[in-house]
């Protein structure tokens, strides 16, 4: 049964941040499957890559070695963590912009605690790493019924 559903858009602004999405756990939920998507992965304006290279290479005072177009391509990142009431169940910092993920009592993802689906508020927080452009994505999570 779907019990959490989201769309958005992440820009720039929103880099270097953190965006929670609470969700409410209902009773009887012995697992939760998390998908997770988000677009485009690659920045694919060329022009604007190699100036985000270089800016990178300048607010780091680092030198350039090289061209800034051996740099390419500029990846968007952005992770997914969970809370279950205020706990923390993990996190999946893969590079991955196709993701899914179970949290249940007897298995976890890779990253995730296994542990009872506790009734209540939990949290899904999309880790902003980095975006150079507008990205859009897309969270679901089911729960399976005892």
């Amino acid at each position: 049964m779907l019990i959490f559903s989201v769309k958005g858009k992440i820009t720039t602004d929103n880099d270097k941040t953190n965006l929670v999405h609470k969700f409410d756990v209902p009773s009887g939920i012995k697992s939760l499957k998390i998908k997770y998507s988000y677009s485009p992965k690659n920045l694919n304006d060329r022009e604007k890559a190699v100036s985000v290279i270089r800016n990178c290479f300048e607010k780091y005072d680092e030198n350039l070695i090289g061209r800034p177009a051996d740099y390419l391509p500029v990846k968007n990142l952005i992770t997914l963590s969970a809370d279950s009431c205020g706990e923390y169940r993990g996190a999946a910092h893969r590079q991955d912009n196709e993701q899914e993920h179970i949290i249940s009592a007897e298995f976890a993802s890779p990253g995730f605690l296994k542990g009872p689906v506790n009734e209540g508020e939990w949290d899904v927080v999309l880790n902003v790493h980095s975006v150079s452009c507008d990205v859009d994505y897309t969270v679901e999570i089911e729960g399976e019924v005892d």
